[in-house]
């Protein structure tokens, strides 16, 4: 492993170890739907857990064994319909069982029980290098999902290689929403579809974008700012030699 791989490993690990720390799950990219650009385990938690397991109960007696890729067919078409952000507001309509809710935001009234388990149900999930093609050694370094749908994606370097910067770059060159040479379109990397956001982050600096497009995508900066400047707060150089990153 060259030095600026090893650096980017060592940020990748720092970040997904203070998620699980925080109550993320760690996911593996083995797991994960690339045709519809799932995670199905959490998918079928999310829905048995949150109160809604009377609903898949209704589906799982029309459609036996094949009701975990039924209901995903159907988010499939609601998510190309209406969008990862409607589609996590509003839930989405399936024949059978009636709305399926998709997550459950932190509840104002704290004496509402029934809310608070709901939201604590919420399945947040870390995936690192995951690979997105069903046929291709496409990965990206962080991808983040709620309750197996992806809403963020991460692209990493370091300042001792490489800048936030080269991560714009490979967003826009590599990491294209229609595959030039199969004509796939990649459901994580589409507009509305997939994945909310996208960041270009190194140790210093954080950008993000919402749309993929290209030479033609446009980053904005995503950063706490630094006594009155740019960027992020210095990371601190551990007895060990290791940095510790910013929060």
């Amino acid at each position: 492993m060259n030095s600026s791989a090893h650096q980017e490993k060592h940020f990748q690990s720092y970040i997904v170890d203070r998620l699980v720390e925080q109550g993320w799950k760690l996911g593996h990219a083995k797991y994960y739907d690339s045709d519809r650009a799932l995670y199905p385990e959490d998918l079928e938690s999310w829905i048995k857990t949150s109160g809604q397991d009377d609903k898949w109960e209704k589906l799982e007696r029309l459609n036996g064994t094949k009701t975990l890729d039924v209901v995903m067919e159907r988010l499939t078409k609601a998510l190309e319909q209406q969008g990862t952000v409607q589609v996590l507001r509003q839930g989405f309509s399936i024949a059978g069982c009636g709305l399926i809710e998709m997550t459950e935001t932190a509840p104002e009234d704290k004496r509402n029980q029934a809310v608070i388990e709901r939201y604590k149900a919420n399945i947040l999930r870390v995936v690192p290098e995951l690979k997105y093609h069903p046929a291709r050694e496409f990965a990206i370094d962080l991808v983040f999902f709620i309750n197996g749908l992806p809403v963020a994606t991460v692209e990493l370097k370091t300042d001792f290689t490489q800048s936030a910067e080269a991560a714009m770059d490979q967003y826009r060159q590599d990491r294209l929403p229609l595959d030039p040479k199969t004509k796939r379109k990649e459901p994580l990397l589409s507009f509305k579809r997939g994945a909310v956001v996208h960041f270009a982050m190194s140790d210093s600096e954080i950008m993000m974008a919402t749309k993929l497009d290209g030479d033609n995508t446009f980053f904005l900066p995503f950063n706490k700012g630094n006594n009155g400047h740019a960027g992020n707060p210095p990371g601190e150089i551990k007895p060990d030699g290791t940095q510790e990153y910013p929060v």
